[in-house]
């Protein structure tokens, strides 16, 4: 009879003590961005040109009639390391590319991770730096701002001063680009939702996040 009182006892109490299990924490919001599939087909390559809001944190590919083909959140820089605003062109792109500036430095025999490269005042002894990886990367400055995939956070200026875009959109604003496209970045007006311009269905996607880059 003990026994039985004490597991009925030991169950209430585990019953009513699971509100102290920390919750799982929100997933975070996920960037959108919308895409009219006949502006897209129609446009041939460096024929547009791209306009980043800095406010509204989006970005919007525009065919030579300065229609909408593509919309997304994206992700600027962050206070202290702001993309610079004014008119660009592209000077560079590269499929693949990786930071030289911000990355990881692992230990040369072990591999071990032993953190992030601007934590360090000097390299770490016995170190390699490993750059972030910066895919789809459109260069605007020589000084190291550019465009590329990676983590976006919607409405939110969270880089070190490029600019990031959804993985799965990036790769189709590179098809689209050449060097020397226009790229202007204005201040804009306040944020709010990605709109699309007059009556074509658009393709509405929410594509995944990449890693931590630059």
């Amino acid at each position: 009879m003990f026994r039985v009182s004490l597991i009925l006892i030991s169950c209430l109490l585990l019953t009513q003590c699971g509100w102290l299990r920390p919750e799982r924490p929100p997933e975070a919001p996920r960037p959108a961005y919308r895409i009219h599939p006949e502006r897209f087909e129609a446009m041939k390559p460096a024929e547009g040109r791209l306009q980043i809001d800095l406010a509204a944190q989006t970005a919007s590919l525009l065919n030579r009639h300065g229609e909408t083909v593509i919309e997304t959140d994206i992700s600027t820089g962050k206070p202290g390391h702001e993309t610079p605003a004014g008119r660009f062109k592209v000077l560079e792109m590269l499929e693949s590319k990786r930071s030289n500036l911000y990355g990881r430095y692992l230990d040369a025999i072990t591999g071990q991770d032993l953190g992030q490269s601007w934590t360090f005042d000097s390299p770490p002894k016995g170190a390699i730096y490993e750059g972030f990886e910066m895919p789809y990367w459109m260069r605007l400055t020589h000084d190291g701002v550019g465009i590329h995939v990676g983590y976006v956070v919607p409405r939110t200026a969270v880089s070190f001063g490029c600019i990031r875009v959804p993985e799965s959109v990036q790769p189709l604003i590179y098809e689209k680009c050449r060097v020397g496209t226009r790229v202007d970045i204005v201040p804009g007006k306040s944020p709010e939702v990605p709109t699309s311009e007059g009556s074509t269905p658009v393709k509405t996607r929410k594509p995944s996040a990449s890693g931590e880059l630059l």
